[in-house]
């Protein structure tokens, strides 16, 4: 890479692992003692009741009591500090990281070692900000895995269906669920790591950048359109192909990355 641009560093695959791995087993935590305490633990006079038209309401109202109390054990299993401290920690790892890299990377075309750089960052409140973000994210993701099931296992006894039924429904939904989170806590990874990227470059005065997709066949095409192409760093890049205007990394599961480039003011020659 030529001497005047900075590469957006990717995030090291272990962070995104660990944030992902740490998120879904909170999500199948909740399901099993979700479906442990509530479905499995009707009484076969609750069952007959939830098997009986005329009698549904009163079995909604026995399962969403011990929704309702297993709601409140889970969070007591996943509290908000809990879920905090396995956020900041990991969000943390890879704050550092990023700084690293970034400033490694700048330092050759701005004539300062990476330690002074560091030393002069002044960028705790942004990125406090983004950490904050990433945990309130993740109480979200326990709070809505909870009032999702509760809300398809009502809906099932509202549409007459059979407790085996909503059980096998359970099952499958549980399984998105999982899925979902694995996909989005990675995501949440790539975003900090773009974030961070954009505003360490701007803390150092750089505007511009250049869009660059990973060239392979899995690229989006209207990704594609963007590789190549300068924005600025206050902006994005629009692109009529989509009608949106992103940030490489940004769009879900998206592998772009960015060469930002630095201002020829800020270069210091050493001829």
């Amino acid at each position: 890479m030529p001497v005047g641009e900075i590469k957006m560093p990717s995030p090291p695959k272990r962070f995104e692992r660990q944030f992902s791995e740490a998120m879904v087993f909170m999500v199948v935590q909740i399901a099993q003692r979700f479906k442990n305490q509530t479905l499995l633990n009707l009484t076969k006079k609750s069952i007959e009741k939830f098997e009986d038209a005329d009698q549904v309401g009163n079995s909604s109202r026995i399962f969403l009591t011990m929704a309702n109390r297993v709601k409140r054990k889970l969070k007591k299993q996943f509290t908000n500090g809990r879920i905090e401290n396995i956020s900041n920690d990991i969000i943390g790892r890879s704050n550092r990281f990023n700084q690293d890299r970034v400033y490694a990377s700048a330092s050759p075309s701005l004539g300062i070692e990476p330690a002074a750089l560091i030393a002069k960052e002044g960028l705790t409140p942004q990125i406090n900000a983004l950490m904050l973000e990433t945990s309130q994210w993740a109480k979200k993701l326990r709070d809505d895995t909870l009032e999702h099931f509760t809300a398809n296992t009502l809906r099932g006894m509202a549409l007459g269906k059979s407790i085996g039924e909503i059980i096998s429904e359970f099952d499958a939904e549980a399984l998105k669920v999982k899925s979902k989170a694995r996909f989005i806590a990675r995501n949440q990874i790539a975003n900090f790591n773009g974030i961070s990227t954009k505003i360490r470059a701007q803390k150092l005065g750089m505007k511009e950048a250049i869009w660059v997709t990973a060239r392979d066949e899995r690229v989006r095409p209207c990704h594609m359109v963007r590789d190549g192409k300068k924005f600025l760093l206050s902006e994005g890049l629009f692109s009529s192909c989509d009608n949106k205007t992103l940030m490489p990394g940004q769009d879900f599961q998206c592998r772009c990355t960015m060469r930002i480039i630095v201002p020829e003011a800020e270069i210091v020659n050493d001829n």
